[in-house]
């Protein structure tokens, strides 16, 4: 009869059972630290000079490390010996501004510390030029060995918005950008509240008719739900809540065989369908009163 017996310990070089441990199998390179350790533990053993100085010399040099870490000073020491090796920022290239200056670009980044291509973030100085109110996307991109690449989207300005006795350039969705500048003066205005968000929508059903288009002075919006055209001659032309559409085709059609708004009239109301009201000027309005007076006298009579 074979009797198979337990494996003796040097059969398994690489392993040794450790019995205070549970029976916990333990890697060879962990033998000798544990049976160290646990004799240091269990008082069998004194730790002698050189271990004392040696178990010194690395907590100095994790505490040294740590400090450097926390103030910055690794950071520092890179940064330095990178520009010092070829790797400081000597050029920054901009692309895609009109709007925004070079100037504005560089002072709202940060080149990093020793200008080290290194220390650079490109991720920061993209954050931060999209706080721009010109910039609507900003990429930047390290091009070793010494330079910074950015390439800028700027937002357009659509039209110009007057509300509450303020003037801004507004993009198609209506968001604002900044405030007017008088060399925006030939931007389509829209005036008051909704106006901003519905303006893409009504300028291009005035866009349709350039008759009307090239003589509009002010697209105003009502109650945020109906639009006023002021024409250049100081018509205002009053438009229904729906159907604007028809209606503006109708005014041009108009416009463009009798030349309505050059005559003496102040406004054109169009909100009742299938009927454009027309009502003459002040002045008009007294010149035809009179011209009516003067029709109902008697021959002979004094003027």
């Amino acid at each position: 009869m074979l009797s198979l017996g337990r494996k003796d310990s040097a059969s398994a070089p690489d392993q040794v059972r450790v019995a205070d441990a549970g029976g916990l199998v333990l890697p060879r390179f962990l033998r000798k630290p544990v049976r160290h350790f646990s004799r240091i533990f269990s008082r069998e053993a004194m730790l002698q000079p050189r271990v004392l100085l040696g178990a010194a010399a690395i907590v100095a040099g994790l505490a040294g490390s740590g400090y450097v870490v926390q103030s910055g000073l690794g950071e520092l020491a890179v940064a330095k010996a990178t520009a010092f090796a070829g790797f400081k920022i000597e050029d920054v290239e901009i692309n895609g501004i009109e709007e925004v200056s070079r100037i504005d670009v560089l002072t709202n980044i940060d080149l990093g510390v020793e200008r080290s291509l290194f220390s650079f973030d490109v991720h920061a100085a993209r954050k931060a030029l999209r706080k721009l109110p010109w910039i609507a996307e900003a990429r930047v991109a390290k091009a070793y060995p010494d330079r910074v690449i950015i390439n800028i989207v700027e937002k357009s300005a659509f039209a110009v918005w007057q509300n509450n006795g303020e003037l801004w350039l507004i993009e198609r969705d209506g968001k604002k950008i900044v405030p007017f500048e008088e060399r925006f003066a030939g931007l389509p205005l829209v005036v008051g509240a909704g106006a901003a968000e519905k303006s893409a929508e009504f300028l291009a059903m005035i866009g349709r008719h350039p008759v009307l288009a090239e003589r509009v002075t002010a697209h105003v919006r009502i109650g945020e739900r109906r639009w006023n055209l002021v024409m250049d001659t100081g018509v205002t032309v009053k438009l229904p809540e729906g159907g604007e559409a028809a209606e503006l085709g109708e005014l041009a059609r108009v416009e463009a065989e009798g030349e309505l708004m050059s005559r003496d009239i102040g406004e054109i109301d169009m909100r009742i369908t299938d009927r454009m009201v027309v009502r003459l000027t002040p002045e008009a309005a007294a010149r035809l009163e009179e011209e009516k007076k003067a029709g109902k006298k008697k021959p002979g009579e004094d003027t």
